[in-house]
C-alpha cells in the first residue's frame, strides 16, 4: 500500500515509550537472572518472587508495545485503512474466558480497508459524542454498551475518555478505533483526503484539536 497519509501515535510519545520499555526490558532480564540465581541456591520463596516480577514486567512490556506501536489510520487515493485491535477498543484481551488472564494477554490486531467513495460520514470524539450522533442499532453502540456495563473501573474510565475515529458507509456499515495520543495533524489530513474524493462527506467532531474540520463545513 502506497499511502498518501498515515496517522499514528505521536513521535514524541513513541520515543518516550521506547526508552521506558527498554529500561523495563532490562529490569525483566535482571529479574530472570535473580530468579535463576535463587533457583540454584534453592531459595524457593525468592525464586517465585523474582519469577513473578519477571513475568509481570514482560507482560506489561508486551501490552505497552501493543498499545503504542501497531495501530494506525492511513489513506491513499482509493481507500482508507484502519489497523486496530480485534476487540476494537483496548490493547489487551479483555474478553478472554479466563478472567484472571484477560489483562495479561495482548489483543490481536486487524486491518480493514474501506473505499473512500463509500464513506458518507466521519466522526471524531468520545464514545458519548459518537453515541449521540449515530443510530442505536449500529455495531458501535452495541459493542460499547458491554464495556459501559463492566465493573472494572479502570476499563470504564479508559473507554469514557478516549478519542475515537468513526466512519460510516452509505450501506450503513461502521468502522471505528481509538486514536489516543495520535498525531492530530495527520488525522486531519486523512479526513481531507476523504473529502477530496467524496465532497459530500459529513464530518462531525468534538474538541478543539479538530476545530478546523468543523470550520470547513
Amino acid at each position: 500500500m502506497a499511502s498518501e497519509v498515515r496517522a499514528r501515535t505521536k513521535g514524541a510519545y513513541r520515543r518516550r515509550n521506547t526508552i521506558f520499555l527498554f529500561i523495563l526490558v532490562l529490569l525483566s532480564c535482571f529479574a530472570l537472572v535473580m530468579a535463576a540465581y535463587n533457583l540454584v541456591k534453592s531459595s524457593w520463596l525468592f525464586f517465585v518472587a523474582w519469577l513473578i516480577a519477571a513475568i509481570l514486567a514482560s507482560t506489561y512490556v508486551l501490552i505497552r508495545i501493543n498499545t503504542v506501536y501497531p495501530s494506525y489510520i492511513a489513506a491513499d487515493r482509493e481507500s482508507l485503512y484502519m489497523k486496530n485491535w480485534t476487540n476494537d477498543f483496548l490493547p489487551y484481551d479483555y474478553g478472554n474466558k479466563i478472567k484472571l488472564l484477560s489483562e495479561f494477554i495482548p489483543a490481536k490486531t486487524k486491518i480493514v480497508e474501506i473505499p473512500l467513495d463509500e464513506i458518507c460520514t466521519v466522526m471524531i470524539g468520545t464514545k458519548n459524542f459518537i453515541k449521540r450522533n449515530v443510530r442505536p442499532e449500529t455495531n458501535f453502540v452495541k459493542n460499547i454498551r458491554s464495556l459501559e456495563k463492566t465493573k472494572d473501573f479502570y476499563r470504564k474510565k479508559t473507554i469514557s475518555s478516549m478519542d475515537i475515529f468513526y466512519v460510516e458507509t452509505y450501506s450503513g456499515e461502521c468502522y471505528y478505533m481509538p486514536i489516543v495520543n495520535f498525531d492530530t495533524g495527520n488525522v486531519i489530513k486523512i479526513v481531507k483526503v476523504i473529502q477530496n474524493v467524496n465532497p459530500g462527506l459529513a464530518v462531525k467532531t468534538s474538541g478543539r484539536d479538530y476545530r478546523s474540520l468543523r470550520i470547513k463545513q
